[in-house]
C-alpha cells in the first residue's frame, strides 16, 4: 500500500513554542512545590517528568519548524581558495564535487508552492530574530530569493559520479549569475583530475584564465598550461590551427567556416571549391598549408598564377620530363607571336604560364586508356583544379577572392600572424608551437581567449578554427581506436565553451553528436536559447537537437521566456497536493423565529504542476542552480567562488 502524501504547514506560526514554554514552567513550578512543601514528593516528581517530557516533545516540534523558517533565510556567498579544493580533491576519487546542495523531490515542490502564495513577511522569522540569531543576511534585501535553497533543512556536499556525467552538458544562466564561477570549479577539478581542458573564452575572464593556470601548478605540472590570446601575443603559444587533417577537404571546410553567415550557400560552395584546388596545389608543390600561405596564395589573381607555374614546372621537371621540347616549341611559337598565347589558350601575365598551360591541356592525357597510348602520365587533380580557377570568369574570382581574402588576412595580420600561422623555421621565435594532437597527448590546459570584445568576427573565427582542430583529432580517435582498445586509461578531453552565442558551429554539432566515442565532452555555456537559435540562423528545431545531445543541464537565473519553456519542459512535471476551503452562512424565517445555518468544508485535491516552477527562474540567486543530470536526478545547488590564493581574504 503506497505511503499517503502529509499535508505539510510548515509556514504556520509557531504554536509548539508557547507549548514548550507553558510545560517547561509547570515542571520547575512542580519540582519546586516538592522541594519547599511537605507533598507527596513521589507524586510531584512524576507530574514534573511528564511535564518535562510534553516540553521536549512540544520543543522537538518547535525545533523543526524554526529551523526550516531560519533555512529560508538562506545562505551566505562562500569564496574558498583553490588550495583547499584541492587538498579535499584526494576524497572524491571519480567524482565531481559541484558545491552545497538537496535532491530536489515532489515535497519541495509542494512548499514551493505553498510559499508562493504568501507575502514574503510571512514567509521569513521576525526581523528581530533574524538580528540575533541569523547568518548576518537580510532576505528581503538581497538578490533573488533565497527560500529557493532553503525549501530543504539539511544541504549536503554536491557529489557526482562521473558515470552520471557521460555526455555533455548545457549551463544556461543570464550574465554574472553563474556561468564563468561554476566554469572555474569543473575546470579546476577536471585538470586537477589530470585530464586534458580546452576553455574557449570569448570574453577573456582574467580569473578564469589564472584558475586554469593555478590548476596546472598545484597539479605539480605548470608546463601543462598554455594560453593563446591576442593581446598577450608574447604569453601566448604558438597554435597552428590546420595542422591536423587527413584529407585536402577538411581545409577548406575549415577555412570557409569563418565565412559571413549572410552569403548564400551556392556561394559558399563555390568557395570551398577554389580553396580546395589551392590547398591540393600546395600540397602537390610540397608547400606547408597555414592561414598565411593560404592567404598569400589566393588573394589576388597573379597569386594563384605563380602557385599554378610553379606546379606546372614541377610537373613538366619530374613527372613527365618527356614534353620539354614540346614546350620549348610551344615557347618559341608564342615568342613568334609576340608572347601572346596562341588561340584558344589562357590569357596569363606569364608567357611561360600560357605556354605550359596550352601544352599540358592538349598532350597530357585525361584518362588511363590515353595515357597507356602516349606513355605519359594522367594530368593531376591538382592540376587540373588550379587551371580550372584561372578559366573561371574574372568578376566570379574577384567576388570570392572579396569574401574569403578579408577574414584571412584579419587573422593574419600583425601579432596573430605569427600565433595561427607559425613559422616552424624562425629559431628565434622561442614559443611553443602546438596543435590539437600535440595538447590532447600531452593532456594540456589550453584557455584561449578570443578577445570577441575587441574584435568579433576576428574572436569567432579563431574559435570556430580552434573547434574544428579539435573536432579533426576526435575524429582521428574515433576512427583509429582509442586508448580503451589498447587496455590503456581512456583519456578524456573537455572542451568548455563560453557564450555559445559566439562560439557555436558546426565543429560544436559534430563533437555533441559524435565526440564521446572518441573520449570528448562538451561544456557549452550560455545565456539563452534565443542566442543559440539566431546562431543557428532562426533555426528553432536545429537548436533543440543540439540541447538534446546534452545529457546534462545546470541552470542559472533566467529571465529569457524560451529558456524557460525550454527547461521547464526538460525536467517536466508532478503531483501537488491543493487544499481548497469554503465557507458560507445564511438564515430563514420559521414558525419559531429566525434560523440562522453555517456550514464549513475542507477538500483536499492532486494537480499536476511543473516539478520546478517556471516562475522562480528568474529568482534564482547567483551562485545558485537547479541541475539536471544523465542519472535523473535533479539537484538544487549552490557554489563557491573560487579564487587564486592570492586572491583569498579570510573573513
Amino acid at each position: 500500500m503506497a505511503k499517503k502524501r502529509q499535508f505539510e504547514q510548515l509556514l504556520r506560526p509557531v504554536f509548539e513554542a508557547r507549548s514548550t514554554l507553558a510545560w517547561g514552567v509547570a515542571c520547575i513550578w512542580m519540582a519546586g512545590v516538592a522541594l519547599v512543601l511537605n507533598a507527596p514528593k513521589a507524586a510531584l516528581a512524576a507530574c514534573s517528568l511528564l511535564a518535562l517530557t510534553m516540553a521536549l516533545y512540544r520543543a522537538f516540534g518547535a525545533h523543526r519548524l524554526i529551523k526550516y523558517k531560519v533555512s529560508l533565510v538562506g545562505k551566505p556567498t562562500v569564496v574558498m581558495p583553490a588550495t583547499h579544493l584541492q587538498k579535499s580533491m584526494h576524497k572524491l576519487g571519480n567524482n565531481l564535487w559541484l558545491g552545497w546542495g538537496y535532491r530536489w523531490e515532489p515535497r519541495h515542490t509542494q512548499r514551493a508552492y505553498e510559499i508562493m502564495k504568501r507575502d514574503l513577511d510571512e514567509v521569513y522569522p521576525p526581523k528581530w530574530w533574524m538580528k540575533y540569531f541569523g547568518n548576518g543576511q537580510d532576505p528581503l534585501k538581497v538578490k533573488g530569493l533565497p527560500w529557493i535553497h532553503g525549501l530543504d533543512m539539511g544541504e549536503k556536499d554536491v557529489i557526482l559520479p562521473f558515470d552520471s556525467l557521460k555526455g555533455h552538458c548545457a549551463i544556461i544562466a543570464t550574465t554574472g549569475a553563474i556561468k564563468t564561477r561554476l566554469a572555474a570549479l569543473v575546470i579546476f577539478q577536471l585538470a586537477m583530475r589530470g585530464d586534458c581542458v580546452i576553455v574557449i573564452d570569448p570574453k577573456g575572464d582574467k580569473d578564469l584564465r589564472e584558475i586554469c593556470r593555478q590548476a596546472a601548478i598545484l597539479s605539480g605540472k605548470p608546463e601543462r598550461f598554455l594560453m593563446l590570446h591576442p593581446a598577450f601575443a608574447s604569453e601566448s603559444v604558438r597554435l597552428d590551427l590546420i595542422k591536423n587533417w587527413d584529407r585536402v577537404s577538411q581545409v577548406a571546410s575549415r577555412i570557409t567556416m569563418v565565412l559571413d553567415s549572410q552569403e548564400s550557400d551556392n556561394f559558399k560552395e563555390f568557395c570551398w571549391m577554389a580553396v580546395h584546388r589551392i590547398t591540393n596545389a600546395m600540397k602537390y608543390v610540397g608547400r606547408r598549408v597555414s592561414i598565411y600561405s593560404l592567404k598569400t596564395a589566393m588573394e589576388s589573381r597573379t597569386a594563384v598564377e605563380s602557385l599554378t607555374s610553379t606546379a606546372l614546372r614541377k610537373f613538366f621537371e619530374e613527372d613527365c620530363p618527356e614534353l620539354k621540347e614540346a614546350l620549348e616549341k610551344q615557347l618559341n611559337a608564342q615568342a613568334s607571336a609576340g608572347g601572346k598565347p596562341q588561340k584558344g589558350g589562357i590569357e596569363t601575365s606569364s608567357p611561360e604560364l600560357a605556354a605550359m598551360i596550352k601544352v599540358f591541356q592538349e598532350l597530357v592525357p585525361e584518362d588511363e586508356e590515353q595515357a597507356k597510348l602516349t606513355g605519359l602520365p594522367i594530368k593531376p587533380e591538382e592540376l587540373r583544379g588550379l587551371i580550372a580557377i584561372l578559366e573561371a570568369n574574372r568578376e566570379w574570382f574577384g567576388k570570392m577572392i572579396i569574401s574569403i581574402t578579408p577574414m584571412l588576412t584579419k587573422l593574419t595580420t600583425d601579432d596573430l600572424k605569427g600565433l595561427l600561422s607559425p613559422d616552424y623555421d624562425d629559431i628565434n621565435d622561442r614559443r611553443p608551437i602546438m596543435d590539437g594532437k600535440r595538447i590532447v597527448e600531452g593532456n594540456h590546459i589550453l584557455y584561449i581567449g578570443t578577445d570577441t570584445l575587441a574584435d568579433e568576427s576576428v574572436g569567432r573565427a579563431i574559435s570556430t578554427m580552434a573547434l574544428a582542430e579539435l573536432s579533426a583529432v576526435a575524429a582521428e580517435i574515433y576512427n583509429h581506436g582509442t586508448a580503451a582498445d589498447t587496455g590503456e586509461e581512456p583519456r578524456r578531453v573537455h572542451v568548455v565553451i563560453d557564450e555559445w552565442g559566439d562560439a557555436v558551429c558546426a565543429p560544436v554539432i559534430q563533437q555533441a553528436n559524435k565526440g564521446r566515442g572518441a573520449g570528448f565532452f562538451i561544456w557549452a555555456l550560455g545565456q539563452t536559447f534565443s542566442d543559440l537559435v539566431d546562431k543557428f540562423g532562426g533555426n528553432t528545431a536545429r537548436a533543440k537537437r543540439f540541447i538534446g545531445n546534452m545529457n546534462n543541464m545546470i541552470v542559472g537565473a533566467t529571465q529569457d521566456p524560451d529558456t524557460m519553456a525550454l527547461i521547464t519542459e526538460k525536467l517536466g512535471e508532478t503531483t501537488i497536493t491543493v487544499r481548497g476551503q469554503s465557507t458560507g452562512i445564511g438564515s430563514k424565517t420559521e414558525d419559531v423565529g429566525l434560523e440562522f445555518s453555517a456550514n464549513s468544508s475542507t477538500s483536499i485535491s492532486e494537480k499536476d504542476k511543473e516539478i520546478f516552477p517556471k516562475s522562480l527562474l528568474p529568482s534564482l540567486q547567483d551562485l545558485h542552480y537547479i541541475g539536471f543530470f544523465n542519472r535523473g536526478e535533479l539537484i538544487k545547488g549552490r557554489i563557491p567562488v573560487i579564487v587564486e590564493d592570492r586572491k583569498y581574504k579570510p573573513t
